[in-house]
């Protein structure tokens, strides 16, 4: 069962490359208002694409799918980015189906991860654009993390992850609304697939697809709001350490993890630096 990042990024045919199909049945899981599934939160009006649309909800989506394709037993489990998160909270969920956990770029969705890729100096941006108060993905994409404040109303970069949440929660209603609710959503992806690669030429502002930008910067923004709906849900909730409260309940099945050292989008703010880690884990 692959689980794509994001959350919002959908599945692409080139993600069933990592398994051997002679070896094993490929099952490629677009998420709930993106990808394929339908309502699409590229909509103008994206509640019916982000009402029950949870972890909670995604895990029972997983477990319905395997009854439609008839898995009754045991499973391995890929995930990647926001997939490692699902991936972690379905096994923790219901580790009775989970063969083997295989996790890229472990993202916890605690308050710190988030705050490390989306906050950074962003509150002290206009004053000092080169301000350091933090540890922080911007220190390493100085001119995409320009462009990306640069769409930030001031007003809102105390919080930029509240702000584009306000943001995405008005319904466009004339063009102008569309326009500044698709810079926004630009913004939020092009700021993310320009810390995603080493060798991206920060100046070039390539912008993304507009359907897949709105798809995938609301959703996004709507789990990071809600500390990923690990446990309980609602804002209160982006401070929770959900995943690591109850990594007890993985103990039973092998956890192969690979975490690249200079991944600053699933970083990982309290680990030490170093190099690029497999770790198997029985």
């Amino acid at each position: 069962m692959f689980m794509h990042g994001g959350p919002g990024a959908g599945c692409h045919s080139s993600s069933a490359r990592f398994f051997n199909p002679e070896r094993y049945r490929v099952i490629l899981f677009d998420q709930r208002g993106c990808g394929k599934s339908t309502p699409s939160a590229s909509d103008d009006d994206a509640t019916a694409a982000l009402t029950d649309n949870t972890t909670q909800h995604l895990i029972d989506d997983v477990l319905e799918l395997r009854r439609e394709l008839n898995i009754p037993g045991k499973m391995h489990v890929f995930g990647g980015s926001w997939g490692s998160t699902l991936a972690l909270a379905y096994a923790i969920a219901h580790p009775e189906t989970v063969q083997t956990l295989i996790l890229r770029s472990v993202f916890l969705c605690r308050r710190a991860d988030v705050d490390y890729f989306f906050q950074g100096n962003a509150a002290d941006f206009a004053a000092n654009p080169l301000a350091m108060p933090v540890p922080g993905t911007y220190l390493d994409f100085p001119t995409a993390w320009q462009h990306f404040v640069g769409e930030i109303p001031p007003k809102d970069r105390r919080d930029v992850v509240k702000g584009l949440a306000k943001a995405f929660a008005v319904s466009p209603q004339n063009d102008a609304d569309r326009e500044r609710l698709l810079k926004a959503a630009s913004a939020c992806v092009a700021w993310e697939s320009s810390t995603s690669r080493l060798n991206l030429d920060e100046n070039s502002q390539t912008q993304p697809n507009q359907k897949y930008a709105l798809t995938a910067a609301r959703i996004l923004i709507h789990y990071m709001i809600n500390g990923g709906f690990l446990g309980a849900t609602g804002e209160a909730n982006r401070e929770n350490n959900y995943i690591l409260d109850h990594v007890d309940r993985l103990r039973d099945f092998p956890v192969n993890i690979v975490h690249g050292r200079y991944d600053r989008v699933s970083s990982i703010p309290s680990r030490s630096p170093g190099k690029g880690v497999a770790r198997r884990r029985q």
